[in-house]
């Protein structure tokens, strides 16, 4: 009796599963085949398109009339542009200040550590929307970075969450190959390079894919800070490919979606290796 109810428990364990995974990747398929679908096709009840086109491509960066009157021109290839300049050099500024935090945190004792620690995690607390207006304030009023990529930057390179999560990794590294490595000479700056990096590299690509994300989607903080079209990012641009009429150009919009997760899917694909290795042994180490 235990052994056939376990049977139907995990039946519709399953059957749940597959139906949660399927109403996840539908809004995905809907994308990608509506950015093939022709005009006369995206407002009909087919999830396939008859006869696949690249005509929405070829509008996303060619334009196209809309009327007789309004032709439709994007700067799709300037927003993508934006969005890679601006969330590399995010990746690149927070993995290293969050690594160096972490060292010093996980492998260094100093007066206050335990409250400063505790102080970084607090603002983990903090919603986003309680720190807008005086973030804005200090941005926009005295620093004057408006309309600049040092505003969509610079905020976001010192991490809370990232700091936790390679503090709590790098704890976990042996302290007898740093000792071993300062009886052969080896500074602190040397040991954080040749030995902490190699071996955080599960948890650093970890933090990797978290942190593309979140800059890559970030649409809230560049909407508040961007004024001029040449600065938009993809999140920002493609939220503008409408009529001033209100008529949303769907089959435009999808096409830039779909171009827009191409980088995503390559990052995740590249570091899903790492990724696993960093959730398991954090798992693990829990």
């Amino acid at each position: 009796m235990k052994t056939r109810r376990g049977k139907i428990i995990q039946v519709a364990l399953s059957a749940s599963l597959c139906l949660l995974a399927i109403l996840y990747v539908f809004p995905y398929v809907w994308m990608v085949t509506t950015s093939f679908k022709t005009d006369d096709e995206l407002y009909n009840n087919r999830i396939l398109p008859e006869k696949p086109s690249l005509i929405q491509y070829e509008r996303l960066f060619e334009g196209h009339q809309a009327s007789k009157k309004l032709k439709l021109e994007y700067k799709y290839p300037e927003y993508y542009r934006n969005s890679l300049f601006v969330t590399t050099s995010s990746l690149v500024l927070v993995l290293t200040f969050d690594a160096l935090a972490a060292f010093a945190f996980a492998k260094y004792q100093f007066r206050g550590k335990q409250i400063l620690f505790w102080l970084m995690l607090i603002t983990m607390m903090l919603p986003i929307y309680a720190t807008l207006i005086p973030s804005f304030y200090l941005f926009s009023r005295i620093l004057k970075w408006v309309n600049t990529y040092k505003v969509l930057i610079l905020p976001g390179v010192v991490d809370a969450y990232g700091i936790f999560l390679l503090t709590q990794y790098m704890k976990s590294i042996p302290s007898e190959l740093l000792d071993a490595a300062r009886i052969d000479g080896a500074g602190p700056l040397r040991i954080f390079w040749r030995i902490i990096v190699p071996l955080s590299r599960p948890a650093l690509g970890t933090l990797a894919i978290f942190k593309f994300l979140l800059s890559w989607n970030d649409y809230l903080w560049p909407l508040v800070m961007i004024r001029e079209e040449s600065m938009y990012t993809l999140t920002i641009g493609i939220a503008q490919m409408q009529v001033r009429q209100g008529l949303v150009v769907w089959g435009v919009q999808m096409a830039a979606a779909v171009v827009a997760t191409i980088p995503v899917l390559i990052l995740v694909f590249a570091m899903q290796r790492q990724f696993l290795r960093g959730i398991t042994a954090g798992a693990l180490k829990g």
